[in-house]
């Protein structure tokens, strides 16, 4: 039932976006007029940086939770506990590295050389949802792993390897999120800017 709602909202809210994206004179770059599929770009690159930094936030803080109830008791363990606490932010960066790309190249679109109709837009917000949502879901678990690898180095801190090794396989789907939206707004390039 909660799924059907969940829907239900999503494709409400979806709505306006597709009856958008079949007007085609959203497309025209007048100084006045709304560019709407600029708007979306924009909003994808935006959410790629948004939630992965949330997941990393979430990731890094479960992590120094469980860090810091070991270093009460182990101190000299602090350089391992604080390798353990940097793994989940990595995917904050993902998300920075693909909004980034987004606002280099796609300059031209940016400053109105080149106008987008809005099924671009929602081709561009699409190809951020990938390193959006693995970077936010992969993060909170791999601080989980982490978590319970402090427990591992509580009863031996010659693991730490064992550790990283198990939190990396965690991260490796972030990885694929962060490649696949790499290769989409790569790939897109040539369509919006080379086409245009």
């Amino acid at each position: 039932m909660k799924t059907v709602r969940t829907l239900t909202i999503l494709a409400g809210a979806l709505a306006p976006i597709a009856v958008a994206a079949q007007e085609p004179a959203l497309a025209v770059s007048n100084a006045g007029a709304v560019q709407w599929g600029l708007a979306l770009a924009f909003l994808g690159a935006a959410t790629a940086t948004f939630l992965s930094c949330l997941g990393s936030i979430l990731g890094v803080s479960m992590t120094g939770q469980a860090g810091a109830g070991l270093l009460t008791e182990k101190p000299e363990l602090a350089g391992k506990v604080i390798t353990l606490m940097v793994l989940p932010g990595s995917q904050g960066l993902y998300g920075m590295v693909i909004s980034l790309l987004f606002i280099f190249n796609y300059a031209p679109v940016i400053s109105g050389e080149v106008a987008i109709s809005v099924s671009q837009g929602v081709i561009l917000l699409a190809a951020a949802l990938p390193v959006a949502i693995t970077c936010l879901t992969s993060s909170p678990y791999q601080a989980k792993v982490c978590s319970a690898g402090m427990h591992m180095l509580a009863k031996d801190d010659k693991l730490t390897g064992r550790v990283i090794t198990m939190a990396a396989l965690v991260e490796t789907y972030a990885l694929l999120g962060f490649l696949i939206s790499f290769f989409m707004l790569n790939s897109f390039k040539a369509g919006i800017i080379i086409a245009s």
